[in-house]
This record gives C-alpha cells, structure tokens and sequence, in this order.
C-alpha cells in the first residue's frame, strides 16, 4: 500500500546519502510533520499542520490525516521524529486506503491529538512533581507521560524496530485499543525509575523568572511533566539525547502548555539566527536535530523570558 522512512536531519553526508536514498522513490514522498525545511521542499505534500511559517496548535497531524487527501499507493510516507502524532498519521492514511472505517478510531485519534496539542484545558498553577504514591499525575501530561499513551508512545519511538512495523502497531492500536505488553511494564518501571531520580536529585528542575519558567536538566524522557508541574513555560536540557540511537548529543526543547504564555515561534526565530536549527511550533520547539547545541542554558533562557507574555500569566 505506502512504503515508510525516516528521514535523518543531520547535516552529514551519511544523512545526506540516506536521504537521497529515499527521495529516488519514483511514486513519490509524502511528508508528515517533517520540519526541516530543506527536506520538506522536496516532498510532493507534507501534512504538518502545526509547523511551519502559519503553524497553527488548532489541528494536529492525525487529525489532519482523517480527511487529507490520500497519497497514491506506492508511495512514501516519511517523517523526521517518530512520534504518536507523525506515525499516528501514518497509520490513519493507511488504514483509509485500505478501506477501513476509522469511526471506531475517533475515540483514540482524538486522545493523540489532545496530548500533542496540550488540549486538556488551562494551566491550573503548580502540582506537586511524581510520586510513588501518584505517579502519573495528567495535570501536566504529554502524550509520553500519560499513563493511558505512555506504551503505544513508546511503541512507535522504539528506533530498533523498522517504522513499517511500528505503523502496523499503531493502526492496531487504533482499531482495537491493543498496545504490546513489554512496552506497558518498560514504561511503568521507567517513571518509577524517574521518580526514584527526583528523589535523588539526578533530574534537576527549579522555577525561574518569577515562576513563569520551569528549568529542568535531565537524560529522562518525562522533563516535561517535571517542567509543567512548576510552569505553565519549560525549557529542558538534555546533554545526552540519542536521536534514533545515535551519538548522544545536548538537546533543548522549549515549551508552553498553553500558547498564550509565551511567543515561541519569534524565540525560536531569534535562537535560529544565534545557531540555526531551532526550530518547532507554537507550543513546543527545539535546538538542531541530530548535533549537540553551542547554546548556553542562560542563553536560551534569556531568550524565552524576552517573549513571555506576562500579561498573561493570571490563571483563568
């Protein structure tokens, strides 16, 4: 029906050649949320409501998915970041081409969107961080740090599997509400192990710029449920991210539960002329894929507090 690829968005020259390797399709390459901008421009579309110059966090790509215009059999899906919503995508076009009714998908299509859009009502104020006693507070939740999508998110992230099986995966999901068993008992041990981590200092997380900023460093994958129980803006390093299982390398994501708080496309527009690369939405950008940021964290912080918009900052 669709072949599948990742792109690589390292400016390498094994990147490049890899890349390359997938444009020769002669169908055609379709992209979804593929946000490099070089690579978006040699895809036919590229479903990505929510980057780009007019992004919008009204519509994510699954959503979009439901009623996009479907690409030919044969072709290409690609994306650069496997995540619920990208590979979500994929999976709601496949299922459409094969003629399967996604009614009985709305309920679980509308739970990824709401997570990658942060969909789950305002800020409410400062939550108390993870514990043993409640481990999956979904106040604050991502899509990755929501007790009911932590495992199927884990799923299509696992780069030791190939995306065509991980899109297989979702569409099940999709249909049935099956998730793989060894990823449900990773996820449980991983936020224990993360709450273990908070209990030892090894995530290191304050509220800074009067408690409009959350500042948390940590290699642990939930930074944003530690970041959005101190903030509604959070800015996350990790300097040892791993991107598909490369070398691992310092990575910023900057993000706001709601985009009222803060302009996050002119902060990464001025991170982009400091180091180009930035990149992202409305609600949640990031420092160049693939290679370690230059940036310093007071650098980027500086940059974020230019563009709080603390008018807003009073809880509705």
């Amino acid at each position: 029906m669709f072949n599948f690829a990742l792109l690589d968005p390292r400016p390498i020259p094994a990147a490049i050649e890899a890349n390359n390797a997938v444009f020769a399709s002669t169908v055609g390459v379709y992209g979804i949320e593929v946000t490099i901008p070089a690579l978006a421009s040699r895809c036919i579309e590229n479903l990505d409501p929510q980057h780009g110059v007019a992004g919008s966090v009204s519509i994510a790509a699954i959503e979009a998915a439901m009623d996009a215009e479907l690409p030919p059999v044969g072709a290409t899906l690609v994306t650069v970041r496997a995540d619920l919503d990208a590979v979500g995508a994929m999976a709601v076009l496949c299922l459409r081409s094969g003629g399967k009714d996604i009614v009985v998908c709305h309920e679980r299509i509308l739970s990824v969107a709401m997570a990658d859009k942060f969909a789950r009502g305002g800020w409410q104020g400062p939550k108390p961080l993870p514990t043993r006693e409640d481990p999956w507070p979904e106040e604050s939740a991502s899509a990755e740090s929501s007790r009911p999508l932590a495992a199927i998110a884990a799923a299509v992230a696992d780069f030791k599997v190939p995306i065509a099986d991980r899109v297989a995966v979702m569409e099940r999901w999709l249909l049935t509400g099956e998730e793989p068993e060894q990823y449900r008992s990773n996820v449980e041990r991983e936020r224990l192990d993360m709450i273990a981590a908070l209990e030892s200092g090894a995530i290191k997380a304050k509220a800074r710029f009067d408690g409009r900023i959350a500042v948390v460093e940590s290699t642990h994958r939930a930074a944003t449920t530690v970041g959005y129980a101190l903030a509604p803006v959070v800015i996350a390093l990790n300097p040892a991210f791993r991107l598909g299982g490369g070398e691992p390398h310092r990575k910023f994501t900057i993000c706001s539960f709601e985009e009222r708080f803060v302009n996050i496309k002119a902060a990464l527009a001025e991170l982009s002329a400091l180091e180009p690369g930035w990149g992202g939405s409305p609600t949640i950008g990031g420092s160049p894929q693939g290679v370690s940021s230059k940036l310093t964290p007071n650098t980027v912080e500086e940059v974020i507090d230019r563009h709080l918009r603390r008018s807003e900052f009073v809880l509705r």
